[in-house]
């Protein structure tokens, strides 16, 4: 069930407005973006963030407001665990961030979260529950890739910025997470990475790449380091998402 937490605004036909899903008696944060002039279902993209970031972030908001305003979608994201309302972490260099990863299974915790904050939306009428996507690059592909290969409601995915080696694998272990999940993705997947990224090596995320069980798989790298991104990056992610949904 949806908890609508805040009154909706509407900015350049982009209508946006804070939700809380409940699941086992906690609240799961989120934000949800709609084209406020639409008057049929139209598909939702799940938009995952990443490490030190939030539901409302530059990046989530404007993916929110872009999937919204130019392609007429729905979106929603939400906070991952230690993050936003659900954390104090603004770095993922705080000790916090490092003691997620000690938790117990948290990957299935946050695939659980996506699935319920899922149920929540395919309630209302605005969605169209056979067109769903996913996005989500860095711990957004930690956590999404494991979901959207646990879920066949998902059609299609973006992911990326993400490998098998690297600081970041060092210091989570998500290495055996994808070893597990990465085969069982048959989505179709454009996979996003960083030439130069600092924090996930160039041949681990490659290697990542290439464990992908998806017929349709799609790799673009582009220079730079981990936070950088390419001129035409989200264009070109949201047209392949287009050209599924």
């Amino acid at each position: 069930m949806i908890n609508w937490t805040e009154d909706e605004s509407v900015i350049d036909g982009v209508a946006e407005r804070a939700i809380t899903v409940e699941r086992t008696g906690a609240a799961i944060p989120g934000v949800f973006w709609r084209p406020a002039a639409a008057d049929t279902a139209t598909p939702l993209v799940l938009m995952g963030h990443g490490g030190s970031g939030h539901k409302r972030n530059e990046r989530m908001t404007m993916l929110g407001r872009l999937f919204s305003g130019t392609y007429g979608w729905c979106a929603a994201s939400i906070d991952g665990p230690v993050h936003g309302d659900r954390g104090p972490v603004t770095n993922s260099g705080d000790a916090e961030y490092r003691a997620l990863w000690q938790r117990d299974n948290p990957v299935q915790e946050m695939i659980d979260d996506w699935k319920a904050v899922l149920d929540a939306l395919l309630v209302l009428d605005g969605v169209d529950p056979a067109r769903i996507g996913y996005w989500g690059q860095s711990m957004g592909t930690m956590f999404g890739l494991p979901f959207v290969a646990s879920e066949a409601r998902v059609k299609v995915a973006i992911l990326g910025k993400a490998g098998m080696t690297g600081m970041s694998p060092t210091r989570s272990g998500i290495a055996p997470t994808f070893e597990k999940f990465a085969p069982t993705v048959s989505q179709p997947v454009l996979f996003n990475m960083q030439w130069d990224d600092e924090r996930f090596d160039r041949d681990g995320q490659i290697d990542l790449f290439d464990r992908i069980g998806s017929a349709d798989k799609r790799l673009h790298a582009y220079p730079g380091l981990h936070s950088a991104n390419g001129p035409d990056a989200f264009v070109a992610q949201a047209d392949f998402l287009k050209r599924y949904l």
